[in-house]
């Protein structure tokens, strides 16, 4: 017992990470994996104490000592703390561990700190507290909580389960009601409730379900009146003026003045994109000279192009959708990583010896984000090492090279490339809440349909090999590309629906070069996150055009 509590003051300390993995550290871990013993991860954590392997010898040692029915053990690990760092599902044994060495309470409060975070492990939760689960509805917060986790995997049994735990008399009961059946596409009953509820909430919902665009403006007035969070009345507002700009363009500039008390932002932005559409561009640019945002600079930039003015710009050093859609943009350099550019003597060494998969047990906070982003690229962990790419030195021609991997499954495809950057940042297991699968986001419908059109038998299980997500994807988007005549648009469908784009083209006309592009992504698109989908994804088109060496008018309007 006494060893035990000399390992965890060490494994506990709060002492300043290194910020460097030695060559000894890694093969050390290493030679864990073939260890039936428990004593060499004590070993491990005494010695290094502050790995970034820690995380994972702490859990692999945790399931070792379940298994071994070593719970004292388990509990020592920290005697007084419940809040260990690991995920919750090693978190789960150490709760049973509290619970099979009595101390009952001190697992109660691991059990419910798992069942508050998530719905993931809830049904271990309640298995294991069998006969005693009061504890876990007792506070209508966290039940509040599992209701709205469940309703945003449209997990509406579970979200129903939990929304009969709250009392009737709880102030949100009526509002999360509201939700659930909205969600399943309920209006009446939606409706019912959110009328009902005393949420404030609840009149962004009632703003979503109402169809008479007048009555709509006077619910964005009331919600931006009340006491709702600012996240619901921004998204209120911008879903409002995106659908009247395209349907009702003098309600529209109502509806604008109702935001300008509210958030000048969103009021400058709306008017400046409400002039455009009536052919005003000299009110458009002097709305757009108030503002201070990369929107505002792209769109001046457009528009003095557009309108062949000579305004004085503020540019973009980075390049940016606005300067690669018109074509106005210097030449970008590139790097390939290479394993001499690790400073990090530990991970330089996983890549030489080639044992990639060790870089899956790294915590990142304990290393160099250079050094993990370029160990990650070269690893083929694309998804980590674009993250890590993204909070490390930017301008550096290795990190750019980073942040635009392009996996050998692709064929230096580059259409299929910038898709699939934007759907999945390469993750191949990537699930939307949508239920869209793998690199190329497919949704099973969508699936369905190009398998038919290919004479393919379709089973959505298919979708998870990554060969035929890539194929059916790289299918799907060069048919749209066929559809629309140019990428640009055809990735607007790929987002939105090819339904939706030629209805925006029966109003604006099909753009006819790179200024007419932005013009009908900015202020023509009625969804935000169409209009962010596009503009990522024609950077992405560019970019790769650049590091495959290949023409970029691909990337541009036809």
């Amino acid at each position: 017992m006494r060893k035990f509590a000399v390992i965890i003051l060490m494994l506990f300390s709060f002492s300043i990470p290194s910020f460097a993995v030695s060559v000894k550290e890694v093969k050390a871990f290493d030679s864990l994996k073939g260890s039936s013993s428990i004593e060499p991860f004590f070993d491990f954590l005494r010695k290094y104490p502050d790995s970034p392997f820690k995380k994972a010898v702490v859990e692999i040692l945790i399931s070792k000592l379940y298994e071994k029915k070593r719970y004292d053990a388990i509990v020592n690990l920290h005697p007084d703390r419940i809040d260990i760092d690991v995920d919750d599902f090693f978190l789960l044994k150490y709760a049973d561990a509290l619970k099979f060495t009595g101390s009952i309470e001190k697992a109660k409060k691991v059990y419910l700190s798992i069942f508050s975070r998530s719905n993931r492990y809830d049904e271990e939760v309640i298995v294991k507290n069998a006969g005693d689960t009061a504890f876990l509805f007792e506070n209508s917060t966290i039940v509040r909580k599992k209701v709205w986790y469940a309703l945003r995997n449209r997990n509406f049994e579970i979200a129903a389960f939990y929304l009969d735990k709250l009392p009737l008399n709880d102030k949100y009961y009526t509002y999360l009601k509201g939700v659930l059946h909205y969600k399943k596409g309920n209006r009446k009953k939606a409706r019912f409730f959110f009328e009902a509820s005393d949420v404030p909430e609840s009149k962004f919902y009632l703003l979503l379900l109402e169809k008479n665009p007048f009555k709509k403006v006077e619910l964005l007035r009331e919600l931006l009146l009340s006491d709702a969070k600012d996240s619901f009345k921004r998204l209120g507002a911008r879903i409002v003026l995106n659908n009247l700009i395209t349907s009702n363009l003098p309600l529209c500039r109502k509806a604008i003045n109702v935001v300008k008390n509210y958030d000048l932002e969103i009021y400058r932005e709306f008017l400046a994109r409400y002039y455009i559409n009536t052919g005003d561009f000299n009110s458009a640019i002097a709305v757009l000279k108030k503002m201070d945002t990369p929107y505002s600079y792209g769109l001046l930039f457009v528009l003095n192009k557009y309108l062949k003015k000579n305004m004085k710009i503020k540019v973009s050093f980075v390049p940016d959708f606005y300067q690669f859609a018109t074509g106005d943009l210097k030449k970008i350099k590139f790097k390939e990583p290479s394993v001499l550019m690790i400073n990090d003597e530990g991970l330089r060494f996983i890549i030489e010896s080639k044992k990639f998969y060790l870089l899956d047990f790294i915590d990142g906070s304990k290393v160099d984000s250079y050094d993990l982003a370029i160990a990650l690229y070269l690893g083929k962990r694309y998804r980590r090492a674009i993250k890590f790419a993204a909070v490390s030195d930017r301008d550096k021609p290795e990190i750019r090279r980073v942040l635009y991997p392009t996996p050998e499954i692709f064929g230096g495809d580059i259409i299929s490339l910038s898709i699939a950057r934007q759907e999945s940042l390469f993750e191949p297991g990537a699930f939307s809440r949508s239920g869209a699968i793998g690199y190329m986001q497919i949704m099973p419908s969508t699936g369905k349909h190009i398998a038919s059109l290919l004479n393919d038998d379709f089973d959505v299980a298919n979708l998870y090999d990554e060969k035929v997500n890539v194929n059916y994807g790289t299918f799907y988007i060069k048919r749209l590309i066929r559809r629309f005549g140019s990428f640009p648009i055809a990735a607007a469908a790929y987002n939105a629906g090819p339904g939706r784009v030629n209805r925006w083209l029966k109003i604006y006309g099909k753009p006819k070069n790179g200024e007419e592009l932005v013009l009908f992504v900015d202020t023509f698109i009625p969804f935000d996150e169409t209009r962010n989908y596009v503009k990522k994804v024609i950077v992405n088109c560019f970019y790769y055009s650049a590091i495959l060496g290949s023409s970029s008018s691909i990337c541009r309007i036809q």
